[in-house]
């Protein structure tokens, strides 16, 4: 049986695929003439990806921030404890 996936480690991937994607779709419109349309397209998805990266970069530095404070308080906790002893 395996744990079900960390929520936000899912909406990193589900960035990272985006990413691998939006790389394929312009590779593929460099090697052929387009619309201006299209390329504004592309732009427009490829912001939203930098805000979705941007966002997810917050994320992770809150998370990691909430696991030091958490792990501080465990050692603070632990050393008050052993003093009273």
């Amino acid at each position: 049986m395996t744990a079900a996936p960390d929520e936000g480690f899912a909406r990193a991937e589900a960035l990272l695929l985006e990413h691998r994607r939006l790389m394929v779709q312009a590779r593929l419109m460099l090697a052929r003439p387009t619309m201006r349309a299209e390329r504004l397209a592309l732009i427009d998805d490829l912001i939203a990806l930098i805000d979705g990266l941007g966002a997810e970069k917050r994320a992770v530095g809150a998370r990691i921030h909430r696991g030091r404070v958490a792990n501080a308080a465990v050692h603070a906790y632990g050393r008050a404890m052993a003093t009273r002893r």
